[in-house]
Formats: C-alpha cells, structure tokens, sequence
C-alpha cells in the first residue's frame, strides 16, 4: 500500500492560495484559521463508497480520460501534464510516498475535495485505498 503522508505546511500555504485565495472561496477566513483546522483534521482511509459523497470529483476511469481532464486545467502544462500523470502512476503503482490529499467537511456533513483530485483518481484506477487528510471547516 502507497505511503499517504500528512501535507506539509508548504503544500497547505500552496492549497490555500491556489484553491481557496486565487479561486475566491470563502471556506476559511484565513490561512491561519485554516492551518488550525488542519492541525486538527483527521487521516481517513478513502474507499470508493466514501469517494462516491465527495463532491468536485471528476472520477476518472483511464488514463486518457485523466489526461483530456488536465489538459483543460490552468496549470497545464506547466505544472500538470503528461510526463506528470505518468509519474503519479508510477509513484502510486509502487506505493512510494504519496502527500494525502484535502477534503473538507462541511458542518451540514457534505464534502468536497480541496486538493488531490488527480492523486484519487489515480489511486482508484489502480486499485489503492488512498488515505485523505479531512478537515472540517468553522
């Protein structure tokens, strides 16, 4: 099995700013309040049946469905592309260590992914159970 380790401050500084900052989402009212809750969050182990609760999702099935998905992605192909894709399978394939990705819990119980929809999507299609680090918001 994969080796999901916690984010570490630099991934969660990263997170925040690309997906809550940049984006205009109102989740946390600062970094600072966000780092308290993920200092707080809980490692849970994803099974496709939770995954299915998840929204913002894409649940790819392939590679090539995965790939077509990143292609229309801002950060492509700078910092997400093909050469990327194949090392997240290789690195997942082979159960090397692998940063959790970010679902936040909502208070009325919904969920939605933060960060790490394209490591889910990979752990799936090759069969892991991959580890999320769940953070509920305020």
């Amino acid at each position: 099995m994969a080796t999901w380790i916690k984010p570490t401050e630099e991934n969660l500084k990263h997170e925040f700013k690309v997906e809550i900052e940049l984006k205009g989402n109102t989740f946390f009212d600062s970094y600072e309040q966000f780092k308290a809750q993920a200092d707080k969050a809980t490692v849970v182990e994803l099974t496709k049946e939770a995954d299915r609760k998840i929204s913002y999702r894409s649940r790819t099935s392939s590679k090539q469905q995965l790939i077509s998905l990143i292609r229309s992605y801002r950060s492509y192909p700078e910092f997400r592309n093909e050469q990327t894709i194949e090392n997240l399978y290789d690195r997942i394939g082979n159960n090397e260590t692998m940063t959790m990705p970010i679902v936040l819990k909502f208070k009325n119980g919904s969920m939605r992914v933060l960060g790490g929809n394209t490591r889910l999507d990979v752990a799936f299609q090759l069969g892991k159970t991959p580890k999320v680090l769940m953070i509920e918001t305020l």
